[in-house]
């Protein structure tokens, strides 16, 4: 697998992200969990856009763009989670939220592996700014998969949901 075929894959991935994202907000009935799809909604847009630059430089042999996209998850999370409590949305709706957050959780993780693969494979290549950029993209998923990890927590909270097992 090429360089470019790497960037093709992860660019495909951040636009399936970006409209899971965008679909779900529109069912999930939590106003929080709502407000964390719609953030992580527009991080895939951001990643998208930020990879498409990175190709773009590397078809025009020019200056690959240091990074540009901030990963403002540590301030989310610390804004709605610190300072809301979880709404009152009915139990039965906190359940079909909860397989929501479930699949943005296998999503996250598959990014995380995805990339984690990806920096590999440029390291292997010999082109490390690119395995740095590829990083950046891991931990930014990461930080994804600790937020979508929280919410999930929250709604297991919120219900006294104790099953024995967490799907993490």
């Amino acid at each position: 697998m090429s360089i470019e075929d790497i960037l093709k894959v992860a660019e495909n991935f951040e636009i399936e992200g970006y409209k899971f994202y965008r679909e779900k907000k529109e069912e999930i009935k939590n106003s929080i969990a709502k407000e964390v799809l719609e953030f992580l909604q527009n991080m895939e847009k951001e990643h998208t856009e930020y990879i498409r630059k990175v190709r773009t430089a590397m078809e025009n042999s020019s200056e690959i763009p240091v990074n540009s996209v901030v990963d403002s998850t540590k301030e989310f999370f610390e804004e709605r989670f610190k300072s809301q409590k979880i709404d009152k949305t009915p139990s039965e709706d906190d359940l079909k939220d909860l397989s929501i957050l479930r699949m943005a959780l296998l999503i996250e993780k598959d990014f995380v592996n995805y990339y984690d693969k990806a920096a590999k494979k440029a390291e292997e290549l010999g082109n490390e700014k690119l395995r740095n950029i590829l990083i950046n993209l891991k931990n930014w998923e990461e930080s994804h998969v600790r937020l979508v990890e929280e919410m999930i927590n929250v709604v297991f909270e919120k219900n006294s949901l104790d099953l024995g097992f967490y799907p993490f």
